[in-house]
């Protein structure tokens, strides 16, 4: 009964995406525009992925009033995609054609691309809309395709929330405060990411350019969002894999946390069969499961795994259970409280130099200071 109401659904709410595409398109579309998605691939094949929307001035919104962050927020959630369009893509003198799909995204692995047109550690193609009869806010926009150099250590696989950004996951109304009325300059980073994350960019050499791919639960609607905190506080770059909220035939509206993360990160490992991969994430939500998963299906690809400890006083007996099992695999595992207990672990594994260490524990002790110079001075009674 499930699955057949799933799918009746499925295709009721399909057969109303054309309808509304027909009649807007009748109507008149307002200026639409390609919005790229940071990917990954091989010298062998690309994977290309975006959405096709309506252009709602979101783009480089980020105003302090709380009125303007909530309203461009909310138009992020409320997107106007445009349906079962053709998107045309080009890189160098090729160019390919795809179609949108009921909810205006769009997934196209391009197999053996010229290797003139490919290069380390970044290819960019140009999107652009195929149909003539639509309003372009943008001639063209510029997709970057991650391509690992030969020179990768290892990879880094993080999470966002609560791992990197501070977003209060785990407490329902201090989430929805940081969502609603935050944008990417005011979203707080957490303490030490930048330095420890540069470490393991750097690797054990202190020159490799190890990849990053930040995995996260958040819908794709806040894209943009995510991934201007990325580049404006300067952590290493790498494409952001976020989560498709909407209906599909063998789903509801969403997959559950574990399998999510889970089927990113083997996608991945099976993208990359020789490149081993490190894991950063938080006790907030159930990163440790997802992850003792993958370090039971690949015990000799994970390097280690670090969870951000949020609540080490009340962590679950379950939980506790969960990360007493990464030892059965021989995979490395550490709850961690900042980033020196990172670094520090991560230097035992040969993971990062010496030096990159003793940076990170240094710019720690000085924001350390800094945080107790600007304290108010205490009470005397």
């Amino acid at each position: 009964m499930n699955k057949t109401a799933r799918r009746w659904v499925y295709r009721f709410e399909r057969r109303y995406d054309k309808l509304k595409h027909r009649y807007k398109r009748w109507r008149g579309y307002s200026p639409v525009i390609v919005e790229p998605y940071m990917t990954y691939g091989t010298v062998d094949e690309l994977w290309v992925a975006g959405r096709l929307l309506e252009a709602k001035g979101v783009e480089g919104a980020f105003e302090d009033s709380n009125w303007k962050k909530l309203v461009h927020m909310m138009r992020r959630y409320q997107s106007a995609e445009i349906p079962f369009t053709e998107i045309q893509l080009t890189l160098g003198a090729d160019k390919r054609k795809i179609y949108t799909d009921g909810n205006g995204y769009f997934h196209y692995r391009w197999p053996t691309p010229a290797r003139k047109d490919v290069q380390q550690p970044w290819t960019t193609l140009t999107l652009q809309p195929a149909d003539p009869e639509l309003p372009k806010a943008k001639e063209y926009t510029v997709a970057e395709v991650c391509i690992p150099c030969n020179n990768a250590e290892f990879g880094v696989v993080s999470d966002v929330d609560d791992t990197i950004m501070h977003t209060g996951a785990t407490n329902f109304l201090r989430h929805t405060q940081t969502v609603l009325f935050n944008n990417a300059h005011t979203r707080v980073l957490m303490p030490g990411t930048v330095e420890f994350y540069s470490a393991l960019h750097k690797g054990a050499s202190g020159k490799a350019n190890n990849p990053f791919f930040y995995v996260s639960s958040s819908p794709w609607n806040i894209y943009d969002l995510i991934a201007e905190f990325i580049r404006i506080h300067n952590l290493p770059k790498g494409p952001v894999l976020l989560k498709d909220f909407g209906l599909r035939e063998h789903r509801w509206f969403k997959d559950g946390h574990e399998n999510y993360k889970t089927g990113r990160i083997e996608s991945i490992l099976k993208t990359y069969p020789k490149l081993k991969l490190v894991l950063v994430g938080d006790s907030g939500q159930k990163d440790v499961y997802a992850y003792l998963q993958v370090a039971k299906d690949y015990p000799d690809r994970i390097l280690a795994v670090y969870i951000r400890d949020l609540k080490p006083d009340s962590r679950s007996h379950k939980m506790n259970a969960a990360a007493s099992e990464f030892s059965d695999y021989n995979v490395p595992f550490a709850f961690i409280r900042d980033a020196t207990d990172a670094v520090e672990h991560a230097q035992m594994l040969n993971l990062v130099t010496d030096q990159a260490t003793q940076k990170v524990k240094n710019d720690a002790a000085q924001d350390r200071s800094d945080s107790q110079k600007n304290e108010p001075p205490k009470k005397t009674v």
